[in-house]
Parts: structure tokens; sequence; C-alpha cells
């Protein structure tokens, strides 16, 4: 082996924390470790919270690493929340934790949705956590899409999770490329996501090179692409004070003009209709014309769509006041 592998196999075996064995390979291969770089490397393992690493390297190193020394990062452990390491850095000192300290570093990790860490440290003085604690937990996993950790913590407190939680959770999870959770929280929800965020979702994973999760998104978008064709379109006759509430900020409506007959400008008599989804064809809009006409006596109309976020549509449609025509402009 040559000098120059040597090093980069002693290297990686000192990175991950195996300092022993990065010393039988520097004698076997003949090339030195200086013992600064070995206390650097025992540091390094201190802060990251191997403490158990630190102590086998050490011994190995033939430095001396004092009981004193090791005690005083429990502390820098507690705060940083890293409850395995306070345990562990507690059995190797034989430093005792204070009960309050526990729960206290417990109840902090659950406040900033560290599930297990919190589950551990209230385990450690035998207490149950609060419900309320609990819930800003799994609320705290759901903004930040991690579903099954969520899950568990609203489990934990026995209670379900609401339905706009899971949503933001399926919505973080797709857009973070992270399809099968993201799903998952919708179906929870019994909500389904758009296309539009499983297609991106799957061009995001694409893009990272994670072809099988790219594949379960677009499949997913087929399949409800596959559904919504399928199912007949359905109108419901509404109110612009009914829908104000769901229609994104950013529409700012159509609004007749002018009426194509008589020039009129104001007092015209609208009307909305929410459909359950936007025509895909020329056969569907024809078909939503006729509907239009015999149901409502509706032939002249416009439809808005992407205003509700999702795949229903917007139909618009006036009469003049001057005239009573329904042949009037309409402003996009």
């Amino acid at each position: 082996m040559s000098d120059e592998k040597a090093i980069g196999y002693i290297k990686r075996h000192l990175e991950s924390g195996r300092m022993a064995e990065a010393i039988e390979i520097s004698k076997l291969t003949g090339v030195p470790v200086s013992k600064e770089e070995l206390k650097s490397y025992l540091h390094q393992y201190l802060e990251k919270g191997w403490m158990a690493k630190a102590k086998e390297g050490s011994k190995a190193a033939g430095i001396e690493l004092k009981n004193e020394v090791l005690a005083g990062y429990i502390d820098k452990y507690l705060a940083d929340g890293r409850i395995y390491s306070v345990i562990e850095a507690s059995k190797i000192t034989g430093t005792p934790i204070p009960k309050e300290r526990l729960v206290a570093i417990g109840r902090e990790c659950l406040l900033k949705g560290k599930l297990n860490p919190g589950l551990e440290a209230y385990a450690l003085v035998e207490e149950t956590p609060p419900e309320e604690e609990l819930i800003t937990c799994g609320k705290k996993c759901f903004e930040e899409g991690q579903l099954y950790l969520g899950l568990e913590a609203y489990k934990k407190a026995n209670m379900s999770p609401p339905e706009e939680e899971l949503i933001t959770c399926g919505d973080r999870c797709l857009s973070n490329g992270s399809p099968a959770p993201g799903i998952e929280a919708y179906k929870k929800a019994n909500k389904t996501p758009t296309r539009e965020m499983l297609r991106a979702c799957g061009e995001k994973c694409l893009l990272e090179r994670r072809t099988d999760e790219a594949r379960t998104a677009f499949v997913a978008a087929q399949k409800i692409e596959e559904t919504v064709k399928a199912r007949p379109i359905e109108i419901r006759e509404t109110s612009f004070q009914e829908i104000s509430g769901e229609i994104e900020e950013s529409w700012k409506g159509i609004g007749p003009k002018a009426c194509l007959k008589c020039k009129n400008e104001s007092g015209f008599k609208e009307r909305y209709f929410i459909l359950s989804r936007c025509p895909e064809n020329r056969e569907e809009e024809e078909q939503l014309e006729e509907l239009m006409k015999k149901r409502h006596g509706v032939e002249h109309y416009y439809i808005a769509v992407d205003v509700f976020g999702d795949d229903r549509g917007l139909i618009n449609s006036a009469v003049c006041g001057k005239c009573g025509s329904q042949d009037v402009f309409f402003d996009f």
C-alpha cells in the first residue's frame, strides 16, 4: 500500500471514530500519526457526543482524558438536547443527572419536535410527558415533514392528528421530494394531493437521481388524473360570499365590464357556480354548455381555473340589468 493510500485509509478511520484501528494501520504501514492530530480527533469525538469512542481512542493512543474533563461535557450535551450522549457520558463518568434537569431537557426536546430524545429523557426519570407537550411535538414534526414521528407523538398523547396538520405535513413531504409519506399524510386526512404537486415532487426526485421515488410520485399523479377524467362534472350554484374564504388570495376575479348588446357598464346581476372539476376537452366543454343552458338557463359564462388551488373550477355569469342580455363582456 502506498503512503498516499495509507494516509487516506487512516484518515477515514479517524473521522469515523475508529482511532484504535487507525493507530494499528499506522504501525503496520509505517505512516506516522502525531499526538497532536490524535488529540484533535479526540476533541472532535467529544464535541460530537462520541464519548465512548473518545475513551477507547485515548486508551489506544496513550492520551489521558481526565474524568472531570469528560464530566464537563455532560452539561454541553444536556444544553444541546443530546440525550443519548448524556446517558453514555453519565455511565462513563459515573456522574448522576438531576431529575429536574432531565425533565426540563425532555420538555425542551418535545417542544422542538425531537420526539425520541424527549421520550428518552422522561423515561430516565420514569415519568410520562404531558399531553400538551406531545401534541406540540407532533405538530412540529408535521410542519417539518416528519410524518411518522408526528403520528407517534399524537399516538402517545392518545389523540388523533388534525386534518389540517396532516395536509401541512403532506405538502412539506412532497415539496421535499418525499412522495410516499406525503401521499400517506393526505390519505390519513382523507384528501388527495393535486396532480401538479405530485408531478413537481417527481421532477425533484428525478433531478436528485432518486428514480424509485420519482416513479412513486408520477404513478400517483397519473392515477389521480385517470380518476378525475372518469368522474362526471358536477355543478353547484353558490354565492361569492360563500366561496370568498376558499378562493386563492392572488385571484382578483373576473367581473362583468360591458353589455355587448346595449353597451351598459354597470348594474349586472351575477351568478356563480362551482364545478367539481374543469372540462378536459371540447366534448366535455359542449356537455357543460348544454347542462348550464338546460338546468340553469345560462348561455354565456366564463370559467376561472386554479382559483381554489385544486381541480375545481368557478363559473361566473352575468345578466345586464338594463336590457336583460347575457351577452356580457368579462374582464380577466
